[in-house]
């Protein structure tokens, strides 16, 4: 379970309020997506316009995102960096750790991290090296309630590091988030997560876009023009992505809990995939299929994108009892839609609980067939026996 804004005894409270649609502030296009060869560089120009009647004061930025297996999109993850979540209580006295792995390129990489508990709140820097090379062990430092420190170990032919973070609770506390942020973007492999939900995006391309403005003051209804500069490496495989945000830097009050005041900070992204032609991969498979409730029929379905493009998928569910004769069948649809979209490398669970006609199935051995398209060579079935009593 994700959590939401916590600590309301504060007197003030910032979430954020990233649209993709409707905003005071708007890109044009609203999502960019090129098709680009390696190592070249290529502009591409942007339209932001304030369509309100005050005048803006704007921050222009790159940020990374990702959808989760909900199909949300998740813009907390840092940039060029990687985020342990742990939704759960540590008692006091209890340690574990976190073990990463990290693709070194030829230049030098430094590393810095944060980490956060929720219930009390202690926020702090993870102690201990800062730059991708051997170090010994970590002191570790005094009179902290929740500690993390970091220790390295570099591979012997150098092309990968191996980052061990310990953490240590002297207090009960509940929830931690951990973030790691390193100074160019690398590919980084959760080893050992102890159990945290692991999050970073190997396929960022973040570090290849240029803005030509990353602040600008628009008057009301005033369009402006932003110039994105994209610099493809000598060498890359289908689709990479980031996202460029446009943020005011007014804040709005958009209501009250508990006596605290709840503000945002409005804000619009313009997503940017670029995808190197001709090095395409369509190719999805199904992780497990269940089936959580009979009556009403509901089936869970996880997929992944084991391809290197984003894919856009539909999805159908047929029930065939014991005689081979199909008796209902579920259609996918969410959001109005009747396909989701997928990033590579990603997982999606989807819900199909629709039964047409209404009618309960009777007693008796079912299988639910649900069957992905994405317009591969072929479309991937996932199967389930089941029980109706």
């Amino acid at each position: 379970m994700r959590r939401g804004v916590r600590g309301f005894g504060l007197a003030l409270c910032l979430v954020a309020a990233t649209g993709f649609g409707v905003s005071a502030l708007r890109w044009s296009p609203n999502e960019l997506a090129i098709a680009q060869e390696p190592g070249t560089v290529e502009t591409y120009p942007l339209l932001l316009m304030n369509e309100t009647e005050a005048p803006a004061e704007v921050r222009v930025f790159v940020s990374d995102w990702l959808r989760d297996e909900q199909g949300f999109n998740d813009l907390s993850v840092p940039l060029n960096g990687a985020r342990w979540i742990f939704d759960r209580t540590f008692s006091a006295g209890e340690s574990l750790q976190i073990k990463y792995a990290v693709e070194l390129p030829a230049e030098v990489v430094d590393v810095s991290g944060t980490f956060r508990t929720w219930s009390p709140q202690v926020a702090a820097e993870i102690a201990g090296a800062s730059r991708l090379e051997p170090s010994g062990e970590t002191a570790v430092p005094e009179g902290g309630m929740v500690t993390v420190t970091r220790e390295i170990a570099i591979a012997q032919d150098g092309g990968s590091a191996t980052v061990t973070l310990t953490v240590r609770a002297s207090i009960e506390v509940e929830g931690l988030t951990i973030e790691e942020t390193f100074s160019r973007g690398v590919p980084v492999t959760d080893l050992d997560g102890a159990g945290g939900q692991f999050d970073t995006i190997n396929r960022s391309n973040a570090d290849w876009v240029q803005l030509s403005h990353d602040h600008l003051t628009l008057q009301p209804n005033e369009s402006r023009e932003i110039v994105l500069t994209v610099a493809t490496p000598e060498s890359y495989e289908g689709t990479y992505w980031c996202i460029v945000h446009a943020e005011s830097r007014e804040l709005q009050v958009i209501g009250e809990i508990a006596g605290t005041q709840i503000v945002s900070r409005p804000s619009v992204g313009l997503k940017v995939m670029a995808t190197a032609p001709g090095s395409e991969e369509l190719t999805g498979r199904v992780l497990s299929v269940t089936v959580p409730e009979t009556a009403p029929l509901t089936l869970e379905a996880r997929f992944e994108n084991t391809g290197n493009v984003q894919l856009v998928v539909t999805a159908e569910a047929e029930v065939i009892d014991r005689t081979g004769q199909a008796v209902a069948r579920l259609p996918f649809s969410e959001f109005g839609r009747d396909y989701f979209r997928i990033l590579p490398g990603s997982t999606r669970t989807i819900v199909m609980d629709e039964f047409p006609g209404g009618d309960a199935l009777p007693s008796g051995i079912y299988q639910a067939v649900v069957t992905f398209d994405f317009g591969g060579e072929s479309l991937v079935v996932g199967v389930k026996g089941f029980r109706v009593p």
